[in-house]
């Protein structure tokens, strides 16, 4: 009986540190809260989440991360956003650096999408930011994927003197512009096995990029599909890169 009695506890021990070993495996810095935010631009309200990460006392202004989802994650509950791995790799990485950071992840209306109508109130939303004096204006990034890595592209090109630097994911910059886009740095990730997004019309757009002086890094990941595309590729090099950048401070 005694032996049986030891089993039992045994198995709930394990199952209980597999738990544990899953939850942390989730969420690998569970100090990380993102709030709940509304932001109304017009006669839309676009929900978002906000982390402010190591934004300790004497420390420099907090630099500013905007994340753009992909197109499944539309809607206006501001939960749907948030379950993309993405978002948790990018705040992670800033935590464990301690880099002072305001990471913003806004959520898309079901009717609309990044880069077309929604440009002018993501723009806004950062602005409101920079009046407030809340983080340096020289130190932007706007990150995305999917649909999202689209929107990002087009921002960058809306907007081409907004970003210190951007980092689309498996989208396309179709009907940008490149001449506007060089004047930012771009970091871009395709996968060869994406069947959703051109890799041919990035690569093309990229090296228009690069006639134009442009400063980017084009990377394809052979085999990855659109959905590894975007998970997988915010490792620590590329993020080096992107928050290496800052724009010029005014004299």
């Amino acid at each position: 009986m005694k032996n049986i009695a030891y089993l039992r506890i045994s198995l709930v021990l394990i199952c209980f540190l597999c738990c544990l070993k899953f939850s942390w495996a989730s969420n690998p810095n569970p100090s990380l809260v993102f709030s709940y935010e509304n932001w109304t631009y017009g006669d839309t309200t676009y929900p978002y989440r906000k982390a402010v990460i190591a934004a300790e006392n004497g420390q420099s202004s907090p630099i500013l991360v905007v994340y753009l989802h992909g197109g499944s994650k539309r809607g206006n509950d501001n939960e749907r956003q948030m379950k993309e791995q993405a978002i948790l790799t990018i705040a992670n990485y800033l935590s464990d650096r301690r880099i002072p950071a305001i990471m913003l992840v806004p959520q898309c209306p079901d009717s609309q999408t990044w880069g077309r109508g929604t440009d002018e109130a993501v723009r806004n939303l950062i602005e409101e930011y920079v009046k407030l004096g809340e983080i340096d204006a020289c130190r932007i990034y706007l990150l995305g994927s999917s649909m999202g890595g689209t929107g990002t592209w087009y921002m960058a090109s809306a907007y081409p003197s907004l970003f210190a630097a951007v980092m689309p994911v498996a989208g396309s910059p179709r009907f940008c512009d490149s001449n506007r886009v060089a004047n930012t740095p771009v970091y871009t990730v395709m996968g060869s096995g994406d069947r959703m997004m051109s890799v041919a019309r990035v690569n093309d757009f990229v090296n228009q990029l690069k006639e134009k002086g442009g400063k980017v890094i084009m990377d394809v990941e052979e085999g990855w599909g659109h959905v590894q595309t975007c998970t997988d590729s915010y490792i620590s090099q590329r993020l080096d890169w992107l928050f290496s950048h800052a724009r010029p401070r005014a004299k």
